[in-house]
């Protein structure tokens, strides 16, 4: 049995995202420096800023075409109730539009890009509620009016949530490495963005069906981890939580597979809720071709053909071993008859 527990950590080493691209999170100072600079002093609200996203839930991977991103939540003092999402949206926009060639408008954040293709995103919140809730900031100027709206957000919780997340801290870097492992899955197997499952809907899927998986020695009390079998049994647990939908296709309806997998934080909304059924179904599809890869793996003897299953499902960061280091030659000449070697 293969379980390339050392390929598995060198590939993590390869795909974690260790520190912020250097450049870009310059170029966050800067456009933070210019919106403190630029904000209209008689229309906008004070803010402070916070790091989100997968790097501050210590959860980001090397992207795969190097365009790194950044993501900067703003937490403006103010109500709801005293700005439209998309006028909140437009402070921040004014203020920074003239910074590159390329700013826009997106659904839940403000876009600055670089011509050398990374980008920060910049999401706006009304901070200050009654009822102690956070809201983000939807919609763009041109958005149909049911879309221009804030939505309840818990940006802080969910880092903290998600980066505490089991009290084991050696659990807890498992649980992170399998997100990682999934997200660079991602990356590879999804090219149609549209279809492609998010990275924190993944996170949610680790956060709620993740069995740490590891053996214990007794007398020394050493963990051995075994991420291929926490892999397997997560993989396993997503396919068996889809449920059977009654869809209309085409005029016809049909029963056609779905899962649901919720934020860890309120107001806990579906992650997959935006994918299509033939979406959905692609997506089961390529995660039950992921479980027999990692399952074929697993069953393999040398490790340098159980590598060579891996590698097809998460590229070619994932290392084959050379033989010499896989312990097969070397079982080989332990057994050689006695006889045979006093005539060699």
């Amino acid at each position: 049995m293969a379980l390339c527990q050392k390929e598995f950590l060198d590939f993590h080493e390869k795909i974690k995202l260790k520190l912020e691209n250097q450049v870009l999170s310059e170029k966050r100072d800067i456009i933070i420096k210019r919106i403190r600079e630029n904000l209209s002093k008689d229309e906008s609200k004070p803010f402070t800023i916070f790091n989100q996203g997968s790097y501050a839930m210590k959860t980001g991977i090397v992207p795969l075409d190097g365009n790194y991103d950044i993501d900067v939540g703003l937490y403006f003092d103010m109500s709801r109730d005293d700005a439209l999402s998309v006028e909140a949206k437009r402070w921040v926009y004014n203020a920074v539009k003239n910074h590159t060639d390329n700013v826009v408008y997106k659904n839940p954040c403000v876009t600055v890009t670089y011509s050398a293709g990374y980008h920060v995103d910049i999401t706006i919140y009304s901070a200050t509620n009654a009822n102690g809730k956070v809201y983000l900031a939807k919609g763009k100027p041109n958005s149909n009016a049911e879309d221009k709206f804030w939505d309840e957000s818990n940006p802080k919780d969910l880092i903290e949530v998600v980066k505490y997340h089991l009290s084991d801290e050696e659990d807890r870097k498992q649980f992170r490495r399998v997100v990682r492992y999934l997200k660079r899955w991602k990356d590879i197997h999804f090219a149609d963005v549209n279809g492609k499952p998010t990275g924190i809907a993944l996170t949610s899927c680790a956060y709620h069906w993740l069995n740490i998986q590891k053996e214990t020695d007794s007398f020394t009390g050493k963990k051995t981890y075994k991420d291929l079998d926490a892999l397997i049994i997560l993989v396993q647990q997503m396919i068996s939580r889809f449920i059977d939908d009654m869809v209309e296709i085409d005029g016809e309806y049909k029963w056609m597979p779905r899962l649901k997998v919720t934020l860890p934080v309120e107001p806990k909304p579906d992650l997959f809720e935006k994918m299509t059924s033939s979406q959905m179904q692609t997506f089961k599809e390529k995660l039950e071709r992921l479980l027999k890869g990692l399952e074929e793996a697993k069953i393999k003897v040398d490790p340098v053909d159980a590598a060579k299953i891996l590698q097809k499902y998460f590229g070619t960061d994932f290392p084959i071993p050379t033989r010499p280091t896989t312990g097969k030659k070397s079982v080989a000449k332990a057994v050689i008859p006695s006889s045979e070697s006093a005539n060699i």
